[in-house]
């Protein structure tokens, strides 16, 4: 198999890989991680036909792995494992040590053989939330970036300007702010995709008491659809919120790590997540 570099001209393979496994990605996902990095992800070909992927990121004190996916009749093969250890190799080589992942249950034995370790559980969750304005929530604006920027890194640990601006650019109806006493408590984003709503980031950095009230005032901007989102298990108070709101636990994958000294505790800020590489 040969590796190289994905462009623009696979961002239709991408998705239609994702889609053939139930993923809700869509094609922004993908361009934005080139943006991100334009050297980061990966296609693997046999004979010229593109057979797989994967993606890797690196934020500087660690770096995230996903969308590892090879078309069925390959599978087997050690295609997988092959695409794998391209792009460990290429965020080591960034000189990032310590890697994690979003694991589905099938591949965790694939995973463990590379060195990563189980952490804790990824929850999928889906449901209709009540749908309830708050005076407290308001839309984001482009002059709160710094502010939300400055928020989320500490939560997340590294800065994801790129995707946060990009989906504030992309989907303003669902990016929102929660203010107390004129400072920032938290934020949500999220976009629409295949009959859904995705929220996803989503932080409360204080003033957790509001966050069902930032789960009602997204639902009032999904219409009505369904929302999902995802969430560690060790955010428990988000956890907490999602049920009293009615979001139900669909499925869940292995948040898993690889080269940590010690152990990794997770914000329990963090009350979404689009993906380990999103965070």
């Amino acid at each position: 198999m040969e590796i190289r570099v994905m462009t623009s001209a696979d961002l239709e393979f991408a998705v239609s890989l994702t889609e053939a496994v139930g993923w809700s990605s869509i094609k922004r996902d993908f361009e934005e991680l080139l943006l991100f990095d334009p050297h980061g992800n990966f296609v693997g070909e046999e004979d010229g036909i593109p057979i797989g992927m994967v993606c890797a990121l690196s934020y500087g004190p660690f770096a995230s792995i996903g969308n590892l996916i090879v078309v069925d009749e390959f599978r087997g093969q050690g295609k997988g494992a092959e695409l794998m250890e391209h792009a460990m190799d290429y965020v080591k080589n960034k000189g990032t040590d310590v890697m994690m992942l979003d694991s589905v249950p099938a591949a965790v034995p694939l995973y463990e053989r590379l060195g990563f370790k189980k952490v804790c559980r990824s929850l999928r969750l889906a449901g209709r939330v009540e749908p309830k304005l708050s005076q407290r929530v308001r839309p984001m604006e482009g002059k709160d970036l710094m502010h939300i920027l400055s928020v989320d890194r500490k939560h997340f640990g590294a800065s994801r300007f790129l995707f946060i601006s990009s989906g504030l650019a992309a989907c303003p109806e669902f990016s929102t702010v929660v203010e107390v006493d004129g400072d920032i408590a938290g934020y949500a984003m999220g976009s629409e995709r295949h009959g859904h709503v995705r929220l996803a980031p989503w932080v409360m950095s204080d003033h957790t008491e509001f966050a069902r009230s930032v789960l009602q005032d997204f639902a009032v901007q999904a219409g009505g659809l369904e929302i999902r989102a995802g969430v560690l298990e060790t955010s428990r108070r988000a956890i907490g919120v999602y049920k009293a709101c009615g979001l139900v636990e669909k499925g869940h994958s292995w948040r898993m790590v690889r080269g940590a000294k010690e152990r990794i505790d997770f914000s329990d800020g963090i009350y979404a997540i689009g993906s380990p590489m999103r965070g």
